[in-house]
C-alpha cells in the first residue's frame, strides 16, 4: 500500500463525514475523487476511519443509553419544586433523562425518556457487540459494491 498524501487523507475524512465525492473534493482540494475511491489504499483508509468512528459512536451511544436507563432523577425532582430557576441553576443540573418539561400556572410536568426502552437497546447492543449505525452500514455496503465492480 502507498502512503497517502495530506490531501488524500483529508479527502477520506471529508468523504466519510459528508458521503459526497463533490464535497470531499471541495474540502480536501483533490480532483477526481471518484477515481480515488477506486484505489485500494483510499478504500482501506476510509474503512479504517469508519471503524474508528463506529467504535467511538457506539461507545458514546452506550454511555448515553446507560445514563437514560440508570441516571438519577434527583435534579429533575428538585426542578419541580423550584419556583423560578435561573439559567445558571439549570446549567448545573443533570436533566439528561428528561424528554419534556411543561410549566402551567403553578405546576410543573416532567416526562422522562423510557428507561425500559433504554435498557432494551443496551441489551441489544451487548448481544450484537455494538450499536448499529445505519449510515456506516450503508457506507460499508457501498464500498462492497465498489469492490465487486472493480473485480476485487
Amino acid at each position: 500500500m502507498s502512503r497517502l498524501t495530506k490531501k488524500e487523507r483529508a479527502f477520506c475524512m471529508s468523504y466519510l463525514e459528508t458521503g459526497s465525492v463533490a464535497d470531499a473534493e471541495r474540502y480536501s482540494g483533490v480532483r477526481n475523487g471518484s477515481k480515488l475511491l477506486c484505489r485500494e489504499d483510499i478504500c482501506a483508509e476510509i474503512k479504517r476511519l469508519s471503524d474508528i468512528q463506529r467504535k467511538n459512536l457506539s461507545a458514546l451511544a452506550n454511555a448515553g443509553l446507560k445514563r437514560l436507563a440508570m441516571g438519577s432523577i434527583a435534579d429533575a425532582v428538585s426542578l419541580i419544586y423550584m419556583e423560578n430557576p435561573n439559567v445558571e441553576e439549570l446549567r448545573n443540573m443533570d436533566l439528561f433523562m428528561i424528554s419534556e418539561i411543561r410549566r402551567k400556572d403553578n405546576s410543573t410536568e416532567i416526562k422522562f425518556f423510557d428507561r425500559f426502552k433504554a435498557l432494551g437497546k443496551l441489551s441489544e447492543a451487548e448481544n450484537e457487540g455494538a450499536v448499529s449505525i445505519p449510515f456506516y452500514d450503508a457506507l460499508e455496503a457501498g464500498a462492497a459494491k465498489l469492490d465487486k465492480l472493480n473485480g476485487d
